[in-house]
This record gives structure tokens, sequence and C-alpha cells, in this order.
């Protein structure tokens, strides 16, 4: 038996084990699992599209909004992962939606996927995000709230105000996601060498 203990990293993230999770890519694996309707995964993915923009590249991805109804917070503007590719020298990203917006079944895990959560969100919870193995969150890491009432340009242009509490709010967390990464890699990639990373860096 391992004698690790799990402890707090950033945010809301956990330091789960400390024993790298690769595929056969050799890259750190970034593992998230969630639904359209769900309006706390809506909120997550907005930080998980650009914390992973710092290490590749996204094509593919939709505009959509979580549920209209049925969930604590409504019409979460976000985007799906459904049928989105990620490239990266760096990161290999699995995104796993298993529902759409309307409650319909979505994307099917398969035997690997199962292996992850049996191991680490046996009750499947979600969202759940999963960093190299090491770094897991349940939930996400600001509340969807902050978001109700706006479109994709909306949050986008408080993403790029300085002063925006919801910018704040996305960017903790982006930043928290990309340090951890940066941890995972042990700081290859450009991002990880700005000083507001590296500082989080050091806290892990």
């Amino acid at each position: 038996m391992s004698s690790f203990i799990p402890k707090k990293a950033l945010g809301k993230f956990m330091h789960v084990t400390d024993e790298p999770l690769k595929r056969q890519s050799g890259k750190s694996l970034v593992f998230f699992m969630g639904a359209g309707f769900c309006p706390f995964c809506a909120a997550e993915r907005w930080t998980i599209v650009n914390a992973l923009a710092n290490f590749g590249r996204w094509e593919g991805l939709v505009e959509t909004a979580s549920a209209g109804h049925d969930e604590k917070y409504l019409n979460i503007p976000t985007f799906s992962f459904a049928r989105a590719k990620y490239e990266s020298d760096y990161v290999e990203f699995v995104g796993r939606e298993t529902a759409d917006r309307n409650f319909e079944p979505l994307q099917e895990l398969d035997e690997k996927d199962f292996e992850i959560l049996d191991m680490f969100n046996p009750d499947q919870i979600i969202p759940f995000l999963l960093i190299d193995g090491q770094f897991m969150q349940v939930g996400a890491g600001y509340s969807p709230q902050i978001l109700e009432g706006m479109d994709h340009a909306k949050v986008k242009a408080e993403l790029a105000n300085p002063a925006s509490p919801v910018g704040k709010a996305i960017k903790t967390e982006i930043d928290n996601i990309t340090a951890l990464i940066c941890k995972s890699i042990g700081g290859k990639a450009d991002v990880c060498n700005s000083e507001n990373i590296k500082n989080l860096v050091g806290k892990i």
C-alpha cells in the first residue's frame, strides 16, 4: 500500500496520487467528464478550453449552452467537447460528454475511461477533471451563477477585461489548471515561465 496522503493542491483541486497517468502518447493526460445539461460542467469548460490553449490548439469546439430547465442554473454559455479535437506536444486531452443539453445520451465511455472512474470517481460525479492522474477536481472551480444571462461574446469580453470580477473568477481557475499541467510536464511549455504560473507551481 502506498503511504501517499491526498492533500489540497490549488483551488478545489486535490493532489490524489504521485503516480503520473500516461497513455501511449507519453504525454500528460487531461481527462474530463461532463454532460451538456450540467451548468457546473458548462462553467468548467471555459477554463479547460482556455488553459489547454496555452499548450496546444483546438479544432471543432462547438458553442452551446447548458440545459434550459430542470437545473439549478440555466442556459450557461459553454462549449461541447463531443466533436472537438485537441493537439499538443505536451498534453493528451480526453473529453467525454455523457449527454447533451436536452438530457439525451451522447458519448459512451470506453474501458480506459471506466478504469479512470473506478479509481478516482467511482460515483461518476460531474464535472470531473483529472490532470496527469495526480490532480483531480469534482465540481466546478467557480459558480456557474456568475455566467447566467450571458452569451459567449459577453463571457469572452469579461475574460478580456482585467477589472472584471467574472473574468477574474474564470482566470483564477484557468491559471490553476495551467499550473497543474506545467507541474505535470516539468515546465516545458512557454506559458510555464510566466511569473504568475511559476508562483502557483511553487505552491503545489
